[in-house]
């Protein structure tokens, strides 16, 4: 006999709790994109573009699920998929205040993906006599984690405003990925400091860094 199936595996990294598919996806897709800001340009037809950040890869597959045999309810299985979207239960003496983060397996040198789960579609296909389901597809959606993140994952939560000295080179985008984690915040440093131009304040200059909104 040969060795058995390597199941496609979602591991809980925070509570080490594994999640095992009971069917393996017939595939899976992943896509990356990079993040490129058009700059306005007097005088040509094309604008130029400056290049921000690297944007993390994006995990999508279906996972299905049937308990048609048994006749038992499909939603006890997909619900432990759901759980990992939600901030991790208090009652364990969690204090991260977010979901999970996950790593995605499936064989020896095949898939190996850390991240957290962003989006997820349920789609139920077969019931019982009295309405039970015992059959559903949930598409799901991770997001990659830099490895080698070293700020929490849950955001620094700096409350006070500080000041920076501009670098050359630096551009709005690039300080704010820094101190934020994304670039996409740059817009609030350019109103917060009356600079005009994103892509080229003036180096040497002291800017403003105002804290994190609050969610």
């Amino acid at each position: 006999m040969g060795a058995p199936l390597s199941k496609i595996t979602i591991q809980n990294t925070d509570t080490h709790e594994d999640i095992k598919a009971l069917f393996n996806p017939k595939e899976y897709t992943l896509s990356k994109n990079t993040n490129w800001v058009e700059y306005k340009n007097k005088g040509n037809d094309v604008p130029d573009v400056h290049f921000t950040s690297g944007q993390r890869r994006t995990l999508k597959m279906d996972l299905f699920f049937d308990t048609s045999i048994e006749k038992g309810n499909v939603r006890e299985y997909v619900e432990e998929i759901e759980k990992l979207m939600m901030i991790i239960d208090k009652s364990r003496g969690s204090t991260l205040k977010r979901p999970p983060i996950l790593l995605v397996t499936w064989g020896e040198n095949s898939l190996n993906f850390k991240c957290v789960l962003e989006q997820m579609e349920q789609r139920y296909t077969m019931f019982t006599e009295k309405g039970t389901p015992v059959r559903a597809t949930v598409t799901v959606t991770f997001k990659e984690i830099n490895r080698d993140q070293k700020k929490s994952f849950g955001g620094s939560g700096r409350r006070q405003t500080r000041r920076r000295e501009v670098q050359e080179g630096d551009t709005l985008l690039g300080i704010c990925a820094a101190e934020y984690g994304t670039p996409e915040g740059w817009q609030r440093l350019a109103d917060y400091n009356n600079i005009d131009d994103p892509l080229h304040p003036e180096s040497g200059t002291s800017m403003s860094i105002p804290p994190e909104p609050t969610p």
